[in-house]
């Protein structure tokens, strides 16, 4: 991995100055798109599955993600655009992935990274898990991280409802139990897309190199995500039903009763009644809200 003015880049990343749009962008990003490479050295390692998997699967796997690699590499070198993109988007990843295991949500709640794999091929960044009194701990909620416009990635997930399919992840491990409650695929995971736009990153990402936990903890930009999910897993289990797709709409009906409970406790603890308005008038957010508005209405 070569570097360029303290951010690591991959394959030829292009410079630093034509990633960032100025140079207060380019102070905050840097240490915390570092920080962020630190912290997705944590993602499951398809290597850890060598005993579950047969080698003639992992090469495949491998093959694969070789591909990819190969793929987004030229991207990097070629549009720099994508390359920004790239950048913040790890870093959100990193921040989620950081604070949710930090208990941002809960001490019962912690979120896995996945393996390069099952980011390439399922679309999938992240897994959250809720340990729970009856013994269930999987809330089935994978996560797909932008800063953009999510319009794509949730049309995409809608084909995927409409068709009556479910995301699995090849190789995960349970944050839970003593040996893992999971070691190896996990099926059907109902997929939401979620994100804070550039503006709203650029101060999480401040908030969290400065290392300042309560202002973290009281940063309703958490809320936020969780306000997404709860959207997405209603309107996903109605379009599920719309389609006939019962399996597939009682998957997202479970996440989004898992994923009210667990907002509606936080913001009980938090003394929040609303979000601000400066929190739901963040661009991606908002999108995402005019969007689940748009899927409802259609007929």
């Amino acid at each position: 991995m070569k570097e360029f003015s303290g951010i690591p880049t991959q394959n030829g990343m292009p410079s630093i100055s034509n990633i960032f749009k100025d140079q207060h962008e380019q102070m905050i990003m840097t240490p915390a798109y570092e920080q962020a490479i630190a912290v997705l050295e944590q993602k499951i390692n398809i290597e850890d599955f060598a005993d579950t998997y047969s080698e003639e699967l992992m090469g495949k796997c491998r093959d694969y993600v070789d591909k990819r690699e190969s793929q987004f590499a030229h991207k990097r070198a070629t549009n720099e655009s994508w390359a920004r993109a790239e950048v913040f988007g790890k870093t959100l990843e990193a921040i989620l992935h950081d604070q949710i295991n930090q208990g941002i949500f809960g001490e019962d709640v912690r979120g896995v990274s996945t393996s390069t794999f099952d980011d390439y091929y399922a679309g999938i960044d992240e897994v959250i898990e809720r340990y729970g009194p009856d013994g269930s701990t999987y809330i089935g909620c994978a996560l797909d991280f932008t800063f953009g416009n999510p319009n794509n990635k949730i049309d995409s997930v809608c084909a995927d409802i409409q068709a009556g399919k479910l995301r699995d992840v090849t190789f995960y491990e349970s944050p839970f139990g003593n040996p893992p409650l999971i070691h190896g695929k996990l099926q059907g995971i109902p997929k939401v897309i979620v994100g804070v736009d550039a503006p709203h990153l650029l101060q999480l990402a401040q908030q969290w190199t400065e290392g300042d936990s309560q202002v973290l903890e009281h940063n309703q930009l958490f809320l936020s995500i969780l306000r997404q999910i709860q959207m997405q897993s209603e309107v996903y289990s109605i379009i599920a039903n719309r389609y006939h797709q019962k399996e597939v709409a009682e998957r997202y009906e479970k996440v989004h009763s898992a994923i009210t409970k667990l907002y509606t406790e936080l913001k009980e603890q938090r003394a929040v009644v609303a979000l601000d308005p400066q929190i739901t008038g963040d661009g991606v957010h908002r999108a995402i809200t005019e969007r689940m508005h748009q899927l409802i209405s259609a007929k």
